[in-house]
Formats: structure tokens, C-alpha cells, sequence
């Protein structure tokens, strides 16, 4: 067994007091201007009493807590468990109580009558008020009577949660529950607001519902329900589980100060490992491709989506229930189609988690319905299995990045087979942190023949490009994707977004399929 290397020392706490120091340690200190520094974290109060028998700090007027660019104020703190004398807090238990607190950083701003926090219990909060931005005030906040976490899972339980746009009230729940979801690359995403819009030329007007939700302990699971003017409601139920591997939860230097302070309630943790965290001030973000705001992309997908860096093997399991799934063919031909489906998806990565080998097992019952005059409908089992490598990502120069793919599918039915050879490459450059391009080229050799049309829809050779640029609070993307057989631009997207203090709703048009698509995001949320 390899012992690890040993971590280093926690840093010392410190603590002076400006305005003179007076008491008994064997009974109870006043301290006048105190400043305790513990690494990144420190604490200022005009004036403090200590009790020493019972660990107890109790702060008031202008009570100040920072760490990096967050801080909390409020009219009073009661701290429990920090030891002044040996300058360490108490392993068997801490917890502090703010009144009249808000929380400033980057991301968010947070009010609450009483904030409270147990390394037993997690945090709870009392009449808050919050806003996913730096500003007291935005296009959007939400309020509640009382929120509390779960210890260790950061989850959040509101009770009489009322969500407020433009200070008018849309909604108040008297439960809510908050789950943390983390993104590949560790951060947590965005939230989007569940309700969507979009108008196209199979469904028509379409509105509806996005809603994630976790059936059992481990998998993530969304339902999405539209009511459409042409061919009725679309359903779409899907649900992931690892099995092999975990989400990569974010690093405890990027995570906020509520996250850090959750971070001491993990008991799976030693008390140093849960501690040091919260003492390390979090770094600047560093200036390559994957912080650009043009990558994250406000189009359609690119040719190519990189696999997410992943240091070990995983499997993962999902199934997903479909209906009215509608597609567009490029010679115009309407399907609509029903696919309940089971997928497994495998993936070896490379050196460096860069790349690496990516296989997927899926099949089910497949229905497909040309909306055309012949109404032709077709159902049969459909068994599909590939496999395929990414190279590593080649630099290009310091703000761009080329990558590769190559891959073979092989898709059985009852009576026939059908099988897709692909090189796919691209490429992305960003010329500022605000304006890139992308580009991909997409090579395919298909064999067989499949009975159902959508399996041959993007069979083509394609190539595309994508530009996006950020004016002021306005972000413009450009898509245009052509079939390389016929020489035709087949397909072009108009995505604008438009960045508020808390809001960024995004407006897309799409000439293939004449799609209107609208979404609201709150992109402060990332990182949460």
C-alpha cells in the first residue's frame, strides 16, 4: 500500500483587538475592535465578548465575515467552538448564528433575518431573500419564509418559496427543493427556467414544461411535456444512472462560501480535509479556450462536442420514453417518430482524461410516420452498437484547439442492417475572450439499408461554421451547415442572447424546420 503524502499544516489563527482587551480567561473577555485572521478567512467586529468555558464568541456591530471577493455582513454573530486560547475550532462540533446578514459575491447576493449554520445540521435560514446576482436588486429574485441544506449534499428545502420578476410576483410554492447538479467539467450548470416556447414547421406552436427529478437514490431523471397546434402533446421522460464512476463534483476551490462552509459537514471527511477548504482563498480564473464565453455556445451543437475531461472509466445507464419526436429531412421529407429506448455508454479515457474510447449499446421498439400524403407508418426493433475514438486535443497557438473523432455504428432490425463510417474534425479559435469561430467537417460512409428514414437523415457529408460575438450586453451567433453531396447551404441559425443583472434570455430562429425556439437562463447560478 503507497502511504499518501503527508498535507501540510493548517494555517495559524490570529487575532488582535485595536481597542484594547479586558477580562479573566477563566471567565469571559470583552475585546474591542477584534480582527481574527484564519488563512483566506477573517473576521471583524467592532466589539466582541469571548466566554471561555463554553467556546463561545459572540460579535457585534458592523460584523464583517470575508473570504477572497465573498463576504457576509450582519448586526450580530455568535460563533461556537472556536478555541481562542489553542486558536483552533472544536472537532466535535461548530456552529455560528448571524442576524441581519447578507452574503455579497459575484454570482449572488443573499438577505436573511437569521442565517445559522452546525457542522451537525447545515445551514438554515429564516425570511431570505435571494437574487442570482452580485446586486441587491434584479429581474428576478426568490424569497422564502425558511430554507434549510441537507449536511453534505448541499440540497436546499424551501418553505413558501415566491419567485418575483421585475418585482411582481409569478409564483409561491410551500415546498421546494433544490438539487446541486454538477456539469462535466465540475461547476454546476446554469438553471434554466422550466418553461419552454418554440414554434416550428411540424409541431406549430409548441409550449411546455422541463422538469428534472430523481426517481431513485443515484439516478437524474427530466420530464419534458409540450402541447403542440399541429400533432398534439410531446412527451419525454428520460433517466440516468452511473454505474460505473461518479459526476465529478466541483473542486473545493471553486466552490462559494456556502459551499465551503457545507463542505464541513461531510463526515466521510477528516476534520483537516473538511476544514482546509474553507481557509483557501479561491484563484482567478485562468484566461484559456475553456473560460471563453463564445465556447459554451448559444447555437446548435458543433460537429464535434469534445468528450469532458475524466480521469477514470465510467458506465453509465439510460433509458428514455419519446413521443412525436419530429425531424426534417434535408429534401424536405416531415417524419414524426416514437422511440422508447435503453442505452449503455462506456468510456475509456485517454492520458491526461484528454479523448479516449467511447462505446455505446441501445436499442428498443422504434415507430416512425411520414407527415406527408402517403402517411407511411413504419414500426419495428431497432438494435444499435459503436464505438469510437477522440484523439487528444492538438493547441492552436494559445487560444485555439483542434480535435478529431473516428468512429463506426452498427444498427440491426428483424430484417436488415444498416452501418455509418465517420471521421469527423473541428476546430475552435477565439480571437477575445468575446468573439470566436468553429468550424467542423463531418465524413460519412453508410452501407445497409435501415427501414426507418430518420436513421439516414444526417448520413451526408457535412461541413460547418459557427461565429459568435458579445456587443456590450448583446451575444450574436451565426450557424451555417452544408451538405457537401449536393453543395448546398442546407441549414442556418440566428441565436441572440441578451445578458441582465440576473436573466439571460436567448432567441433563436432556425431556417431547417423554420424553428422560433425562446429560453430564460440563470447564468449567475453557475458555480453555486
Amino acid at each position: 500500500m503507497i502511504d499518501q503524502p503527508p498535507q501540510p499544516p493548517l494555517p495559524p489563527l490570529n487575532y488582535s483587538a485595536s481597542g484594547g482587551m479586558s477580562g479573566s480567561l477563566a471567565g469571559s473577555l470583552l475585546l474591542k475592535g477584534l480582527r481574527i485572521d484564519w488563512g483566506a478567512l477573517s473576521l471583524v467586529a467592532q466589539k466582541a465578548s469571548y466566554t471561555v468555558k463554553t467556546k463561545t464568541l459572540a460579535a457585534e456591530d458592523d460584523v464583517r465575515v470575508s473570504l477572497g471577493p465573498e463576504r457576509i455582513e450582519g448586526k450580530a454573530l455568535t460563533l461556537t467552538g472556536l478555541d481562542m486560547l489553542t486558536r483552533t475550532l472544536d472537532k466535535s462540533g461548530y456552529s455560528f448564528r448571524f442576524s441581519e446578514a447578507q452574503l455579497f459575491s459575484s454570482v449572488l447576493y443573499i438577505q436573511s433575518d437569521e442565517l445559522t449554520f452546525s457542522s451537525e445540521t447545515g445551514a438554515e435560514a429564516r425570511r431570505l431573500r435571494f437574487v442570482p446576482g452580485p446586486a441587491p436588486r434584479g429581474e428576478i429574485e426568490l424569497a422564502a419564509d425558511r430554507v434549510r441544506s441537507q449536511p453534505g449534499s448541499g440540497r436546499l428545502y424551501f418553505e413558501n418559496a415566491t419567485v418575483r420578476l421585475l418585482g411582481n410576483r409569478l409564483i409561491t410554492l410551500r415546498r421546494l427543493t433544490v438539487t446541486p447538479r454538477y456539469n462535466k467539467q465540475g461547476p454546476q450548470q446554469s438553471l434554466d427556467i422550466p418553461i419552454l416556447y418554440r414554434t416550428s414547421r411540424v409541431s406549430g406552436v409548441a409550449a411546455g414544461v422541463r422538469l428534472p427529478f430523481s426517481p431513485i437514490h443515484g439516478a437524474q431523471g427530466v420530464f419534458l411535456a409540450e402541447s403542440t397546434s399541429r400533432q398534439g402533446t410531446n412527451t419525454l421522460i428520460t433517466v440516468r444512472s452511473q454505474l460505473l464512476g461518479q459526476p465529478t463534483a466541483p473542486p473545493t476551490e471553486s466552490l462559494s462560501l456556502f459551499g465551503r462552509f457545507n463542505n464541513l459537514t461531510k463526515k466521510e471527511l477528516s476534520f483537516q480535509e473538511r476544514l482546509r477548504p474553507l481557509l483557501t482563498a479561491p484563484p482567478s480564473a485562468k484566461d484559456d479556450l475553456s473560460n471563453q464565453r463564445y465556447a459554451t455556445g448559444l447555437s446548435a451543437p458543433a460537429t464535434l462536442e469534445p468528450l469532458s475531461r475524466q480521469a477514470r472509466p465510467s458506465l453509465t445507464l439510460d433509458a428514455a420514453v419519446e413521443s412525436n419526436r419530429e425531424f426534417v429531412r434535408r429534401d424536405g421529407v416531415l417524419l414524426r417518430s416514437r422511440l422508447p429506448e435503453a442505452k449503455l455508454t462506456g468510456r475509456v479515457p485517454g492520458r491526461g482524461g484528454q479523448g479516449g474510447w467511447l462505446a455505446t449499446l441501445s436499442g428498443g421498439p422504434a415507430r416512425e410516420k411520414r407527415l406527408d400524403d402517403t402517411g407511411e407508418l413504419i414500426q419495428s426493433d431497432r438494435f444499435v452498437a459503436s464505438l469510437g475514438w477522440e484523439a487528444p486535443r492538438v493547441p492552436l497557438g494559445a487560444q485555439g484547439q483542434l480535435h478529431a473523432f473516428v468512429g463506426q455504428t452498427e444498427q440491426r432490425y428483424p430484417h436488415s442492417h444498416y452501418s455509418i463510417s465517420e471521421l469527423r474534425l473541428a476546430t475552435d479559435y477565439g480571437f477575445t475572450p468575446q468573439t470566436g469561430l468553429s468550424g467542423g467537417l463531418a465524413l460519412r460512409r453508410a452501407q445497409g439499408q435501415s427501414p426507418f428514414r430518420f436513421d439516414t437523415l444526417e448520413a451526408n457529408n457535412e461541413a460547418q461554421l459557427r461565429g459568435q460575438t458579445q456587443l456590450g450586453s448583446m451575444t450574436i451567433s451565426l450557424l451555417g451547415r452544408w451538405d457537401l453531396q449536393s453543395g448546398q447551404l442546407f441549414d442556418r441559425e440566428v441565436a441572440l442572447g441578451w445578458r441582465g443583472k440576473t436573466v439571460e434570455p436567448r432567441l433563436t430562429w432556425r431556417s431547417q424546420n423554420q424553428q422560433i425556439g425562446f429560453t430564460l437562463k440563470l447564468p449567475a447560478l453557475t458555480g453555486f
